[in-house]
């Protein structure tokens, strides 16, 4: 068998799980680009390949920076679903409205936050050329409103950074009610957000806890879902456990904290 040469990686922070379902959005849009892309993990989890032929990075933030995002329905601000369009192959972003997707739990943003402003405006901030290059997921910033630039856009809170000193026991007051704007990563949010929808977590017996695993093989899309709760077995995959946490007194808001990797598939109760 011919081995699979990488197109272009990107950096990864492996206990990130934000940036892990990132990476699986970065694979669902290329497929939807580039039909039978193909992505996996550098065995130490810090970088993540996509081989998709004479195809570039620069061509895939170039995508994703300017694609068509429909707001499926305008009488709900707040959750309504996100249709992802041209130039990919469109689908339609909604795990977090039905049930039957398994995901429901996964939703971070809750009161006035909105999922299609917050998503126009994430895609919005990667056009900034300080994105264009391997560190996408890495690079971080304080996203603005793009009907408004004078205005700040927070995050949906899939990036396991910006959890430390989300709650108020940690800083001493309420970022979310004092509306205190601080460093995005736009790229994570956004793919994650997609990502979420063809790749989730396996559940454990705890509440809101949840594990993901890596790969190492390339895999194509229709393998995301089971590589990604570690139901394919393949070999030296390994696995991470991370909380969705309430970030807020109210117990509304919630923010992806950073995982732990588990020694092996014995650690999952």
């Amino acid at each position: 068998m011919k081995p699979v040469t990488s197109s272009f990686s990107v950096n990864v922070d492996p206990t990130n799980p934000g940036q892990f379902f990132a990476c699986c959005g970065l694979l669902e849009l290329a497929d939807r680009l580039w039909p039978n892309a193909e992505g996996w993990f550098e065995p130490d989890g810090r970088k993540f390949n996509v081989a998709c032929g004479p195809h570039t990075l620069d061509e895939f933030i170039k995508a994703i920076a300017t694609a068509t995002l429909v707001h499926l329905d305008p009488e709900d601000p707040y959750s309504s679903p996100i249709r992802v369009g041209t130039p990919f192959r469109e689908f339609d972003i909604d795990w977090w409205v039905f049930d039957q997707t398994g995901a429901r739990d996964l939703k971070v943003w809750a009161g006035t936050m909105e999922s299609f402003g917050i998503a126009r405006a994430m895609q919005h901030a990667i056009r900034n050329s300080l994105l264009q290059s391997a560190e996408i997921l890495n690079l971080g910033m304080v996203v603005t409103n793009p009907d408004d630039p004078g205005k700040k856009k927070e995050p949906f809170y899939f990036d396991a950074r910006r959890s430390p000193n989300a709650h108020s026991l940690d800083v001493g007051f309420s970022a979310n009610d004092l509306g205190v704007t601080s460093t995005a990563h736009p790229a994570v949010e956004l793919l994650c957000l997609i990502g979420i929808q063809v790749a989730r977590p396996s559940r454990t017996s705890q509440k809101r806890i949840y594990d993901y695993s890596l790969w190492t093989v390339p895999i194509t899309t229709n393998l995301l879902l089971p590589a990604a709760t570690g139901e394919l077995q393949l070999p030296d995959a390994q696995k991470f456990r991370f909380e969705n946490w309430f970030r807020t007194g109210q117990k509304k808001h919630k923010a992806f904290r950073s995982s732990v990797p588990l020694s092996n598939y014995g650690d999952q109760q």
